[in-house]
């Protein structure tokens, strides 16, 4: 959905180390690099420039009606396999299925993401090919754990959100029925979360924030935090937009605080810059938008739902609105429209793990009144607009290239595997 970045494997950091590592990816989803959520688009970087550098094989899921791996993949991984499950149904026996899993402990996402066959693949798939190191991205692959009894390779876990902190969110801001729905949902992520991280040798976090939530569940279990990166565009888009000024968000919405941001956008702030500013329009750009989002749409409002690539309304963007209040992990989003060098207003919130200076590289906000404030003076304002933009360039291309993030994951790898060497040492003497 978002700005196919052009992968370029020939710098010095892609080069193959002298000493490549076998590295395993457990994901719930094909990686592509124009996946529609931002944690999906990150994980495909990632694993494209580790590519480049080690033997990386990945098993990952798919429905039917999902789009494959990106054919990238196939040219630069030693192996690429995918295990097909269902779509989700919302037919009463799988309604039923789902909410037993729940009351036994299994989270509603990972009960979704249960495939006998996927154990299976993967239990076969170790053996053979016999891992340096196996990843987890997403803590919801933490249920296959058990398939690599056998593997005696470390294993770590990518963090995109903490689950509890995520189910707590969700929990709090909704109500009725789904309210009670989400309650145990949360009651089932307290037992499934810290029973998968003691099962493992490392969790890697993007935020403090996060490391913070995931050091409260687990003791023995080694916490490093490591920035996302994102590929830089050759150059920049227009740093002040089209000539007829709109506002921008960009999101999934199968990720409810990303619904959350959209609706308050829509309902709570957005009226409050029309009043002042007659002339903006809000496009809502993102795949799967609810009924209730569709419907706010009119003649200001623009809800586009999936599109092919959101470059031409970043480009034409005055400002991208970020006003996320729930949800943990590294908002892609802001990533790439600072990449872009465009000017932002955010919740702080949005930019966490980010060391971004307000009124230089973003403008922050939190209230209703003051994203509205914000938003009217930045418009007014053309030289401010565009004086943002250009330090978000900057800081991004200083900031965002994944160099350090590569060389941060193989200490990581090189860490676990020297302490999985001294312990069998130790075994032996």
């Amino acid at each position: 959905m978002l700005m196919r970045p052009r992968f370029d494997g020939t710098s010095l950091l892609h080069r193959r180390r002298q000493c490549p590592r076998r590295l395993l990816f457990l994901l719930p989803f094909a990686p592509r690099l124009d996946a529609t959520d931002g944690g999906g688009r990150a994980t495909a970087q990632l694993l494209l420039h580790l590519a480049t550098r080690h033997h990386v094989t990945l098993l990952y899921l798919r429905t039917p009606s999902e789009p494959p791996v990106d054919d990238l993949f196939h040219k630069q991984c030693e192996l690429v396999e995918e295990v097909i499950r269902p779509d989700i149904s919302f037919g009463l026996a799988q309604r039923w299925s789902r909410l037993t899993s729940v009351l036994r402990g299994t989270p509603l996402w990972a009960s979704g993401l249960a495939v006998k066959a996927y154990g299976e693949r993967l239990r076969a798939l170790a053996q053979r090919w016999q891992p340096d190191i196996v990843q987890l991205e997403y803590h919801v692959m933490g249920q296959y754990l058990t398939a690599l009894d056998a593997c005696p390779a470390p294993r770590l876990l990518t963090e995109h959100e903490p689950g509890i902190a995520a189910a707590r969110d969700l929990w709090q801001a909704t109500s009725g029925l789904t309210r009670w729905i989400r309650y145990l949902d949360l009651l089932a992520w307290r037992r499934f979360e810290p029973a998968i991280i003691r099962q493992l040798q490392a969790v890697v976090v993007f935020t403090e924030h996060d490391r913070q939530a995931v050091a409260q569940l687990t003791s023995p279990t080694r916490i490093v935090r490591i920035s996302l990166g994102t590929m830089l565009p050759e150059h920049p888009l227009n740093p002040l937009g089209a000539q007829s000024p709109s506002l921008l968000f960009v999101g999934n919405f199968r990720h409810p605080p990303n619904v959350d941001a959209a609706m308050r956008l829509t309902r709570r702030i957005f009226p409050g810059v029309r009043a002042q500013y007659p002339g903006v329009t809000l496009q809502i750009v993102g795949d799967q938008p609810t009924p209730e989002m569709r419907r706010l749409a009119n003649e200001h409002i623009v809800v586009t739902g999936r599109v092919p690539d959101v470059t031409p309304y970043l480009d034409r963007a005055a400002l991208v609105v970020v006003p996320l209040r729930i949800g943990g992990g590294m908002r892609v989003k802001v990533l790439e429209a600072l990449a872009a060098g465009k000017a932002l207003v955010t919740s702080p919130l949005a930019i966490a793990g980010l060391d971004l200076v307000d009124g230089k590289q973003v403008v922050l906000a939190e209230t209703d009144q003051q994203f509205c404030e914000a938003i009217v003076h930045l418009l007014v304002d053309s030289q401010q607009r565009a004086s943002l933009a250009a330090h978000a360039r900057a800081w991004a291309c200083a900031n965002l290239g994944w160099e350090h993030s590569i060389r941060a994951y193989e200490t990581l790898y090189e860490t676990l595997l020297a302490r999985t060497s001294a312990g069998k040492r130790t075994q032996c003497s």
